[in-house]
């Protein structure tokens, strides 16, 4: 944690003034300022922001109509402990907590009872939306671009409202694979600024994170327990167990036989996932079922009124085309997808992959897709980024040296990518990974 920003009158006049010829294009660039600032402004200035609230600024200060994301639902209640105590530690201290999920919306906020009561005015109400796109740099917003810890600072913000303001915030993560979930903040009048409020806020974080591995690790005991009401030594059902998150958690010696007479052993390893098993993800270009795999093989397990994992149930007799009938023959695909690996740092077209699996262009787009459950293409992307994690981790290769290492002409597409693809930039997964 660096570039922490403390409040100063003289430094708060200078920005302020920086902001003002930014906007009216006097300055190209606003010189002097903190780097994640400076990129910020340069984000709102090219979204079309202006200094004041503007009407979508104000149609997100009303509350959402859409019910919250499962996602939301289980970040809030993972928060329970550490905002009950926020509104105790923090009253009559002029700052207050608010947390929100991955889009900006506030879930809760909770503190001062005066400062809570400050924040409604400006918009900072259960329902409403932070984000850096709609409300400008802000704590909570730009810490959700960045997937990053971020303090903004008064005349740092880039619309109106929000400058006598200063917030230190964090991203939480999903414990699953560590995709930005919400954000939490502290946030205060300017004179309210302490030094202890950055690591107050990361271990809240740390605290919201535990608890939702807690939830995590109780719903997979459950799933477990399940599952061995369902054990039969007689049964000639080969079963697979599958968290909610498409993971796999175990699969009986018949399942493997089965699979492993289909062609997809590799599906009983024990780091599998069957991504169209995933309920969490809002990435719908995986949501297909792989070639194996029969959407009447299926059962849902639900605890209560949540479904906490997946039963797949193979049958005794598997008739042999049913694995070509879904895609790529089980040879062309693990053809295609050597030929991808060995060529990940060149350019890769359609016409390469359809002519290594001998087929037109058009089958093979189509019968690819229906053995992975993704396009060639994305399967591509993620490939490289896949290659990328590793460079990043085990090489001391620049950002842009890896970029090009996996395939990428522009640094600028292939951070949009990782990013979009990890919730993090390249950068900020190295160094999270790194501890």
């Amino acid at each position: 944690m660096t570039d922490v920003r403390r409040p100063d009158a003289v430094e708060d006049v200078r920005i302020g003034a920086a902001l003002e010829r930014f906007r009216s294009s006097d300055d190209v660039v606003p010189r002097g300022m903190r780097p994640v600032i400076e990129e910020s402004w340069q984000r709102c200035f090219r979204n079309g922001l202006g200094r004041t609230e503007s009407s979508a600024l104000q149609r997100s200060a009303a509350p959402a109509s859409r019910p919250l994301s499962a996602r939301a639902l289980e970040l809030r209640e993972a928060s329970d402990a550490v905002m009950a105590q926020a509104s105790k530690t923090l009253a009559g201290c002029g700052t207050f907590m608010a947390l929100t999920d991955a889009t900006g919306v506030v879930l809760r906020a909770d503190g001062d009872e005066q400062v809570v009561a400050d924040a409604a005015s400006i918009g900072v109400t259960a329902g409403s939306n932070w984000s850096e796109a709609l409300r400008g740099t802000n704590g909570l917003g730009t810490a959700l671009y960045l997937g990053d810890y971020v303090q903004v600072h008064g005349p740092e913000h880039y619309c109106l409202s929000a400058c006598t303001w200063t917030c230190v915030a964090n991203v939480v993560r999903d414990p699953v694979d560590q995709a930005v979930v919400g954000a939490l903040a502290i946030s205060g009048p300017n004179d309210a600024f302490d030094a202890h409020l950055p690591p107050l806020v990361l271990a809240s974080v740390a605290r919201v994170s535990a608890a939702l591995t807690a939830q995590e690790e109780l719903r997979r005991k459950r799933l477990l327990e399940h599952a061995l009401t369902m054990v039969s030594r007689k049964s000639t059902t080969g079963l697979m167990l599958f968290d909610r998150r498409g993971r796999l958690l175990t699969a009986d010696a018949r399942a493997r036989a089965a699979l492993a007479a289909l062609g997809a052993a590799s599906a009983a390893a024990a780091s599998a996932r069957v991504w169209a098993l995933d309920f969490c993800l809002d990435d719908t270009t995986l949501a297909q079922l792989p070639f194996w795999l029969r959407a009447d093989w299926l059962e849902a397990v639900v605890a209560g009124e949540q479904r906490i994992g997946t039963i797949v149930k193979i049958p005794a007799t598997i008739h042999a085309p049913l694995a070509r009938e879904s895609g790529l023959p089980r040879y062309k695909l693990r053809r295609v997808i050597a030929y991808i690996d060995a060529r990940l740092s060149d350019t890769i077209s359609l016409e390469d992959l359809a002519s290594v699996a001998g087929v037109s262009r058009f089958h093979f787009h189509r019968q690819f897709k229906k053995s992975l459950g993704v396009t060639p293409h994305d399967y591509i992307l993620r490939a490289r980024i896949e290659r990328a994690k590793g460079l990043l981790l085990e090489s001391d290769l620049t950002v842009g040296e890896v970029s090009g290492a996996v395939g990428f002409v522009d640094q600028s597409h292939f951070s949009h990518t990782f990013r979009r693809l990890t919730a993090m930039t390249p950068r900020n997964f190295r160094n999270c990974m790194a501890g």
